[in-house]
């Protein structure tokens, strides 16, 4: 016949191994107080005012930025994450908490060089690059990396033509490109002549 201590051992181990179950369970599972994501991406100068990341484009070293998120409904401000990036031009700014019902996104702040300092606020280009910060869409990986942001230099670089060249540009395409140019020197640009106007 079976000890009613030991029936009672019996029921305290199962009731201890659910409990540790239970426990692990809740561990693994990401909640809004335990997600956490590391936001990394890169600023560089645009040398050629193209509006999109080139050979001649730099990385800005010490380049400020901010990652703001936003409520949807009242557009209330729920988090502010600032930082710099390193000498690559890199960021990785850590937040925490979950923000599935929030804009977030990357905002340039200030620029390290004198001659690339403009912001882009026309067309495609922006100051600033949404990110999605949640575990409830499906995305597994903590770290998420946001679309490249970049400062404009005053004047493009003469080198601009060559860069669009090796890009087998399109005269049409090309003309939309010179239209955010400043250099005095685009002018001089022949878009009749100086490319292949046969690519498709």
């Amino acid at each position: 016949m079976i000890k009613s201590g030991e029936i009672i051992l019996n029921a305290s181990a199962v009731c201890l191994f659910s409990l540790f179950g239970v426990i692990q369970a809740e561990a693994e599972a990401p909640t809004q107080t335990q997600a956490q994501f590391h936001v990394e991406g890169k600023v560089y100068c645009d040398s050629c005012r193209a509006l999109f990341e080139n050979r001649l484009s730099k990385p800005m070293p010490n380049a400020e930025v901010r990652l703001q998120c936003r409520n949807q409904t009242d557009n209330t401000v729920t988090l502010t994450v600032e930082g710099k990036t390193n000498e690559r031009g890199v960021y990785s700014l850590p937040v925490e908490h979950d923000h599935e019902d929030e804009i977030c996104e990357m905002i340039l702040i200030k620029s390290t060089m004198d001659d690339c300092n403009d912001i882009p606020n026309e067309g495609h280009a922006k100051e600033s690059a949404r990110i999605t910060l949640t575990n409830n869409n499906g995305m597994s990986e903590t770290t998420r990396h946001a679309n490249p942001l970049f400062f404009l230099k005053k004047e493009a670089s003469s080198e601009y033509d060559e860069v669009f060249k090796e890009l087998e540009l399109l005269p049409e395409e090309i003309k939309k490109i010179l239209t955010n140019l400043t250099c005095s020197s685009r002018n001089k640009l022949d878009l009749n002549s100086s490319y292949d106007t046969s690519i498709v």
